[in-house]
């Protein structure tokens, strides 16, 4: 549109040169516009595949909706195995809170979101506090957390093993559905007809441990 500035290749943050194109993101607002909320959208590829550059529609469409969009790429596995995924998420919101009032969001309106593999990394943001905790951060900066079709208990089988490896215990701290607790921001869960067959599950179980830990949360198929 017209009416949106895109910035593209932000450097999120350091790392070796092999990683820059990875350790970066893309912006799109609309024009002469500030203090605007902000949609921090994390892509899917089964955490193998993907890239912020996919993603221009997504940055267009809620911008021109009035919302400063942030899309960041991350490391793929299976060069790069779970926590690098989760850690650069993380490095890329602690970027945005610190940077958003200089490009034109509010970083008191900061709502995350993500589809498939993204969808896992929002939740997981959003509720293992420790990954925010490295940057000094916490996570009642996030206003609002959005899934879409995503994977929140990766402890059932050895699915994805290539990124989480078999460790039931790492698998398990992995797993957004094993870090909810009361308090945390509100979510909106969606699921699709032609999902993958367990996606259906695994949104519905998610929402429904959400609603037991008093965590506001409403599901959309």
């Amino acid at each position: 549109s017209p009416e949106v500035e895109a910035r593209t290749g932000l450097s999120y943050r350091e790392g070796p040169a092999e990683d820059a194109e990875k350790h970066k993101l893309d912006l799109y607002k609309l024009k002469g516009k500030s203090a605007l909320p902000v949609f921090f959208f994390i892509h899917g590829g089964a955490w193998k595949s993907g890239d912020r550059a996919q993603y221009p529609a997504i940055g267009n469409r809620f911008a021109k909706e009035g919302l400063l969009t942030v899309v960041p790429s991350y490391r793929l596995a299976p060069k790069h195995p779970h926590p690098a995924q989760i850690e650069d998420v993380a490095a890329a919101f602690a970027w945005t809170v610190r940077h958003i009032g200089e490009l034109g969001g509010d970083a008191t309106r900061l709502y995350v979101g993500g589809h498939s593999a993204g969808g896992h990394l929002a939740a997981l943001l959003t509720l293992s506090e420790k990954y925010l905790r490295a940057h000094g951060l916490s996570r009642e900066l996030i206003r609002g957390t959005i899934g879409l079709s995503g994977v929140y208990n990766l402890a059932i089988g050895e699915s994805q093993s290539s990124v989480f490896g078999k460790d039931s215990e790492v698998r398990r701290d992995a797993s957004p559905a094993f870090h909810v607790r009361e308090g945390a921001p509100p979510f909106l869960i969606t699921y699709c007809q032609w999902d993958y067959p367990t996606l259906p599950s695994q949104a519905r179980e998610f929402h429904a441990a959400l609603r037991n830990a008093k965590v506001a949360s409403e599901l959309v198929y």
